[in-house]
């Protein structure tokens, strides 16, 4: 894997590892802010999946 794909999946996973700490963090709010977690996590996932297709491509 060449220098350039692997600092993109690496950018990628550092940003879905900030929505989910973002999502940790609401959730302790009370009350828990269901609709933001929700986004939060769904963000995550979505830019895990992007590092997955860059990793494969």
């Amino acid at each position: 894997m060449d220098e350039g794909k692997r600092l993109t999946i690496e950018r990628w996973m550092v940003k879905a590892a900030h929505d989910i700490q973002t999502a940790e963090t609401v959730m302790e709010q009370h009350p828990a802010l269901s609709d933001i977690v929700c986004f939060h996590c769904q963000q995550c996932a979505e830019k895990a999946l992007k590092a997955f297709l860059v990793s494969v491509s």
